[in-house]
């Protein structure tokens, strides 16, 4: 008599899935997928919990609201997976029907996350609450500007191309959006630079006065993140945060001035890419 052996598979050691019954964290989904699909934004909102509103705020919130209702006639739900301790939630979903190829794109996968304060659940927009954290934490990011950038740009500027300088705000799948400045680099000297800054000037109608000016980085090498210096020859398109309308308050039409006023000549060490490691 041959001996047969059952193997449990432990699928994750926080969270476990239950699956009985409804469970409460799947309901208050149902309830918040509910308002989303009736347009209902205001009682949505009420059910997040504090942290998401004050991250996320209501704007990001109605936008990727706004998707989510788009898609509502076309999500499931899947069975809760709940900590031991019966405090969170992970709610994952799969598209059906007309949007079911949607599946194959990572981008476009909804999770719902859901704490429990007290007696009540409330839902968590925990990837957005990352995403919002690593912008600002992006947009904080200042190249210190030193002599030697600006000698160096004052000797390569009109080797330097920018074409198709634009700006404007841009809404991403998740639904938040963020002021960002795009354009077109191209290196027409015989050295790699891996920093390059344009000063952006923000002016009134007339262009007589600036309302507002920064230096944004269109090369910014980040050897790890697989960003290299721009190399003799080389166009780039380039698109990056940082700047908000309120910076410079009203009376912005659009015009734009701008010149390269930061350059710094790549070493040895910062043309390495990744697959050079190898």
């Amino acid at each position: 008599m041959k001996k047969i052996s059952l193997v449990f598979v432990i699928f994750s050691i926080l969270f476990i899935v239950s699956c009985s019954k409804t469970s409460a964290p799947v309901k208050t989904v149902k309830q918040y997928m509910s308002f989303l699909k009736k347009g209902n934004f205001a009682a949505a909102w009420n059910m997040l919990d504090d942290e998401t509103k004050k991250v996320v705020g209501k704007e990001t919130f109605q936008k990727q609201a706004e998707r989510i209702k788009s898609l509502s006639s076309f999500i499931k739900l899947k069975p809760a997976q709940i900590n031991k301790d019966k405090t969170r939630a992970i709610i994952n979903t799969v598209f059906w029907g007309e949007r079911e190829a949607f599946n194959k794109m990572p981008e476009m996968k909804i999770t719902f996350y859901v704490n429990k304060y007290g007696d009540n659940w409330k839902i968590r927009l925990q990837k957005t609450i990352e995403m919002v954290k690593n912008e600002k934490k992006k947009d904080s990011v200042e190249i210190p500007i030193d002599p030697t950038m600006i000698e160096t740009a004052k000797k390569y500027k009109d080797k330097i191309e920018v074409k198709n300088l634009q700006e404007g705000e841009v809404t991403f799948m998740n639904g938040l959006s963020q002021y960002m400045m795009q354009a077109t680099i191209k290196n027409n000297s015989d050295k790699p630079f891996s920093y390059i800054g344009l000063l952006v000037k923000f002016m009134n109608d007339d262009e007589s006065k600036v309302l507002f000016s920064k230096t944004f980085f269109l090369i910014y090498t980040r050897q790890i993140e697989a960003i290299y210096p721009l190399k003799p020859g080389e166009s780039r398109d380039v698109m990056i945060p940082g700047y908000d309308p309120a910076d410079f308050g009203g009376g912005w039409t659009g015009k734009l001035q701008y010149e390269i006023n930061a350059v710094k000549i790549a070493t040895p060490e910062e043309l390495i890419t990744l697959d050079d490691l190898k």
